[in-house]
């Protein structure tokens, strides 16, 4: 068994898993037929498989670091996409729900499937590799799958209704919040963004490849070394996901 694949496959489908779970479990609490979903993940299957065969050409784009600004720029999309259905929640403009979730179901799924492909794509000139690899990936796939399908069941069936609302409406913002996070740091990679040292090392208390420490980087973008920018940034989408959804209660209040 490969343990890099474990983990990096199981990173990539923690944080999507958590995600779709989170939208499919409102979906079917606003009694949402589950056919948009699968319509999401054909798009996002297909978006996956567009840029990993166009990453060669993508990475070329803006002078060398068009991979991590693509990436970085489908997670702003993601937050914003975010943004937008957590107002549609508090306005209960169904139309607009549905939407929202299967953009943000599609894009999740194109650059998370994205960079399973681009992780297996190292492998396919390395013999008798490949078979190891994917066989190592499917186990964090199954792992990622049953923490995703685990969390849907949980918010849908187990949870009273109101609280797993509650549950939804705290999740949310600190999965959207963790996008700009992760962003943050692919425009530090790319120079687009100063990077400087970290503030902190919670490493000893919670090390990013364990288990817990992947659950955490899935839920709320977890960074066990944070730079000030990335922790502005993330304080920062918070304050707007409040602020937007203060404006939006009292604009309705008004109406």
């Amino acid at each position: 068994m490969l343990l890099d694949a474990i983990l990096i496959v199981l990173r990539e489908t923690l944080e999507a898993g958590v995600l779709v779970s989170v939208l499919a479990s409102i979906g079917t609490r606003q009694q949402l037929s589950l056919r948009w979903l699968w319509s999401a993940f054909g798009a996002g299957l297909f978006g996956a498989a567009l840029i990993a065969i166009n990453l060669r050409a993508i990475s070329d784009w803006f002078d060398g670091v068009g991979q991590e600004v693509v990436d970085a720029m489908l997670q702003y999309a993601v937050y914003l996409l975010l943004l937008a259905l957590l107002i549609g929640l508090r306005r209960g403009a169904d139309h607009w729900l549905k939407s929202c979730m299967i953009a943000t179901v599609a894009l999740t799924i194109a650059r998370e499937g994205s960079e399973i492909l681009l992780f297996f794509s190292t492998y396919l000139r390395a013999n008798g590799e490949l078979v190891r690899a994917l066989t190592s990936g499917f186990v964090g796939l199954m792992i990622g799958l049953s923490v995703g399908i685990l969390c849907y069941f949980v918010l849908t069936i187990t949870l009273p209704q109101r609280i797993a609302r509650t549950a939804q409406k705290v999740v949310l913002p600190l999965l959207a919040a963790g996008m700009t996070m992760q962003a943050t740091q692919l425009l530090q990679q790319a120079d687009w963004l100063p990077s400087t040292e970290p503030i902190w090392d919670s490493g000893g208390l919670l090390a990013e490849q364990s288990l817990p420490g992947q659950l955490a980087y899935a839920v709320f973008g977890y960074e066990a070394t944070p730079t000030a920018i990335e922790v502005g940034v993330y304080v920062g989408a918070l304050a707007l996901i409040v602020l937007a959804l203060a404006v939006s209660t009292a604009w309705r209040r008004a109406k």
